[in-house]
């Protein structure tokens, strides 16, 4: 049975990878194209950049196991891909077998799919938290209704995370078989990405300064609620500025026996000031600013512990 789990597994990744790469080369095409001019609709090419990025997440879940992206699965399923060496050497598998391979379940949706992969990569959760936000909320508009407009400035941050996820895949062997490889205009626009958010960062610092200079009300004072912001002083008029990312409990490996030392850490991932305008919108433009990632939180792990665990009043009724 162990023999046929490897072989439905290969087979579901690789239909999976096959389709991604598909769309990738696609979307990538149209994306390179509609970089070069201007006054156009860029629905179309984010609706295909968003269906990559979906496709190549759900190949790398359904290659870790498949029982982690189709839902609704049967429990001789389930029973297969945990555990195939508990199922009794007679069991027919081939109905199942049919069911699987004809895709009869759904699969889980692109922000469950992206919860996925920070568990299955955590290292490029702060990275990615905030292109893969812009990617879930323009996704869904772009493939089944009519979108607001949106700058080339977001249409290039979708392009960017389609091939940053796709380096990021290919360099833990998530992705082989079928392989891609980045084109010069890719090279180029990678570069060229990379260049312009550096000039960007430094204009948006530089008019940030002037407008400060004229700043003739006292400082803005804030505050929010929630683990996804977090105030800080504006590194440029010194007014309460907002963090937006995201909050985690941390546990300390301690001497068996001992219970384990827990802190709270908030990860920013984006920066907004109202009194300046400085406005920052991912991990790498707050490098830029020097402004800092992590934030200890851990004088706040009794409200933390109140908020996730507070028990639901209905299971009491």
């Amino acid at each position: 049975m162990e023999t046929y789990h490897h072989s439905i597994t290969r087979y579901l990744y690789e239909e999976f990878e096959k389709s991604a790469i598909a769309y990738l080369r696609t979307a990538l095409e149209m994306f390179h194209k509609m970089r070069k001019l201007s006054d156009v609709n860029s629905q179309p090419s984010i609706g295909n950049l968003g269906i990559t990025i979906e496709l190549m997440l759900k190949t790398l879940i359904v290659k870790h196991n498949p029982i982690l992206l189709f839902k609704g699965l049967s429990d001789e399923i389930q029973t297969l891909f945990v555990c195939p060496e508990s199922l009794p050497k007679n069991f027919n598998w081939r109905p199942f077998d049919i069911e699987l391979r004809s895709f009869k379940y759904k699969t889980k949706e692109l922000d469950e799919c992206i919860s996925l992969f920070y568990v299955l990569l955590p290292e490029h959760k702060q990275e990615l938290h905030a292109y893969f936000k812009l990617c879930a909320l323009c996704r869904n508009a772009s493939v089944h209704s009519v979108m607001p407009s949106f700058q080339r400035f977001e249409l290039e941050r979708l392009g960017f995370l389609t091939l940053r996820l796709f380096n990021i895949l290919d360099d833990k062997k998530n992705v082989y078989g079928y392989q891609y490889l980045l084109t010069e205009d890719d090279k180029q626009f990678l570069a060229e990405f990379k260049n312009e958010r550096i000039d960007r960062v430094k204009k948006i610092i530089e008019d940030a300064k002037e407008k400060s200079k004229h700043i003739t009300t006292c400082r803005a004072s804030t505050s929010v609620d929630g683990w996804e912001s977090y105030v800080i002083e504006c590194p440029i008029c010194g007014a309460d500025a907002i963090l937006t990312g995201y909050t985690e409990i941390q546990f300390e490996n301690t001497p068996d026996g001992y219970p384990p030392d827990a802190s709270l850490d908030f990860f920013a991932d984006s920066f907004e000031c109202d009194d300046c305008g400085l406005k920052l919108n991912d991990s790498d433009e707050l490098k830029l600013a020097s402004i800092d990632l992590h934030y200890d939180r851990s004088d706040e792990l009794e409200h933390w512990y109140e908020d996730q665990y507070e028990p639901d009043p209905s299971e009491y009724m």
